[in-house]
């Protein structure tokens, strides 16, 4: 008799349990397996430059192995399956961060670049560049700074920066919403942000039905230009990120690119006049990179404008690229 047929025969002599004792058994477990946590691991602190070399985030990923109690949970970052997983991701790195908080006495500093299609009368649309370099009080309730140089292709510059001072609160002609101290204001639950969001960008009605924005169009384009040029406290970016998810119609674009060439994935929302909104996140950290604005139906944009006839549909409009972000002591002053 070998070994394996004596422990079943001792096993099938036995009494059964009695179903008293299954269930005691059985409550022990789960309580066991309650008291077991799954350890996840913390991202690397990911820098305040936009592109900076992180860990990636840890939610929706697939798969999570389980060495023992005292060992961290070791992830495969594969591709995402779509804009909410982004989303999910992004807000999962931006609550591993650091949060600096600012004095009411110190400036937001931003680096920028950006390019976009211009065009005029009888004239074929053509490529032109920016970067830009900004100052902006964190109160919102002083001067501001603004650099600007042209750009060719590339990057490289074509003329000499020209220095603009913001005098209105909050940084003159730009979103004076948009200030350190307003930002940090809003709420951290995704539900009361997307509606404070609403009261922020309401739909937009005009004599011009062209010229229309729905509710989720305003609010998509509102967080958009927030991500393209705003110190965010990272507890409001990962907020935003979830408030975003609720956005109807917001997909997933594999493979986009910003205005400083860096390729990342995006989440994204196509506008009734054709054109597709983009918010680029980098693969490996879901930091926000920039935005890119694409001609995703050129039919449906010639309808209702003249400016771009003759661009290919698939043709990159409009990007941005947030290269840098810093907190500085005064407007003018480099990190």
């Amino acid at each position: 008799m070998d070994e394996m047929t004596m422990l079943r025969d001792h096993h099938d002599a036995q009494p059964a349990p009695s179903p008293a004792t299954v269930r005691a058994a059985r409550e022990r477990l789960a309580a066991h397996s309650r008291s077991r946590r799954l350890r996840v691991p913390r991202l690397g602190r990911l820098s305040l430059g936009i592109g900076a070399l992180g860990l990636a985030a840890c939610v929706g990923l697939v798969v999570v192995q389980v060495i023992n109690d005292d060992t961290r949970v070791s992830t495969l970052n594969a591709v995402p399956a779509g804009a909410v997983q982004v989303l999910d991701r992004a807000a999962t790195a931006a609550r591993q961060q650091d949060d600096p908080r600012p004095r009411a006495d110190q400036y937001v500093f931003a680096e920028s670049q950006s390019g976009d299609y211009v065009s005029g009368p009888g004239q074929t649309p053509k490529w032109q560049g920016m970067r830009r370099m900004i100052w902006l009080p964190v109160d919102g309730k002083r001067e501001g700074l603004l650099r600007e140089r042209r750009t060719a292709g590339g990057g490289s510059t074509t003329g000499a920066w020209s220095t603009t001072v913001l005098r209105q609160p909050g940084g003159g002609p730009l979103d004076v919403q948009n200030n350190y101290a307003a930002l940090d204001r809003l709420s951290r639950d995704p539900d009361e942000l997307l509606a404070q969001l609403q009261r922020r960008y309401p739909a937009q009605h005009s004599s011009d039905p062209a010229r229309d924005r729905s509710a989720d169009e305003q609010v998509f384009d509102g967080i958009r230009r927030m991500v393209a040029e705003s110190y965010l406290p990272p507890s409001l970016r990962a907020a935003l990120f979830q408030a975003t998810k609720k956005i109807k119609g917001i997909t997933l674009v594999e493979d986009s690119i910003d205005a400083a060439g860096r390729h990342g994935v995006a989440v994204a929302l196509t506008f009734h006049e054709g054109v597709r909104q983009e918010i680029v996140f980098d693969r490996q950290t879901y930091a926000p990179l920039g935005s890119r604005s694409v001609l995703a139906d050129a039919a449906a944009y010639n309808r209702l404008f003249s400016d771009l006839k003759g661009v290919p549909q698939g043709r990159t409009l409009s990007a941005t690229a947030l290269v840098n972000t810093r907190i500085v002591d005064a407007p003018g002053r480099l990190p």
